[in-house]
C-alpha cells in the first residue's frame, strides 16, 4: 500500500487523535541497499587501509543518509538499527584486520563520543564514526519554507 516517490515511502495512515493522514517512510529496501554499502566497504579487500580512512569514507556516506531521511515517520528506529549493524561491522572488520589481536587490544579503539561522551563510537586520532542516531529528527515544517525569488513580485504591473 503507498507508493515510492524521491526514494520515499508515501502511506496512508490511521492516527486515533487526526484520523488518516499522509506518512513518509524509510522504505525498507534503501535502509538494507545502505547497509549492503557498508557490507561492501568492510570486506576483506579492504585490510590494508587504516581505521581512520575507513571511517571517513563511511562516515560521508553516513551523514548524507542521514540528513536525507531524517524528516521521515520512525526514522529514529531506523537509524538505532543501522548504527547497531554499523557497529558491527566496523568490529567483524577490524578482527579479520589484526587476526592475532586479543578483543580487549579491539575495543581500544572503541572511545567516548566527543559529541556525546556517553556514547562510544569507534576512533582512530581526530575521526571518528558518524552516528545516525546523533542526526536530530523531527517533522518537516512547512513554516521554514519562503517564497522563492522566482515567485516573488517586483512590484511592477506586468505587460
Amino acid at each position: 500500500m503507498g507508493f515510492e516517490f524521491l526514494g520515499f515511502h508515501f502511506t496512508m495512515r490511521w492516527d486515533k487523535r487526526y484520523g488518516y493522514g499522509p506518512r513518509v517512510e524509510i522504505p525498507k529496501a534503501k535502509a538494507a541497499d545502505l547497509r549492503h554499502k557498508v557490507k561492501q566497504l568492510t570486506t576483506r579487500d579492504t585490510l590494508l587501509v587504516s581505521l581512520g580512512v575507513k571511517l571517513q569514507e563511511l562516515n560521508l556516506i553516513l551523514r548524507g543518509w542521514a540528513n536525507y531521511y531524517r524528516y521521515c515517520a520512525h526514522a529514529g528506529r531506523v537509524f538505532s538499527s543501522l548504527d547497531w549493524y554499523i557497529r558491527d561491522r566496523l568490529w567483524r572488520w577490524l578482527r579479520k584486520k589484526r587476526p592475532k589481536a586479543g578483543a580487549h587490544d579491539i575495543q581500544g579503539a572503541l572511545l567516548p563520543s566527543r559529541v556525546r561522551p556517553t556514547r562510544r563510537v569507534w576512533q582512530e586520532g581526530r575521526v571518528e564514526q558518524y552516528m545516525l542516531t546523533f542526526t536530530p529528527v523531527c517533522r518537516y515544517r512547512l513554516a521554514w519554507m519562503r517564497t522563492p525569488d522566482f515567485a516573488m513580485s517586483s512590484g511592477e504591473l506586468d505587460a
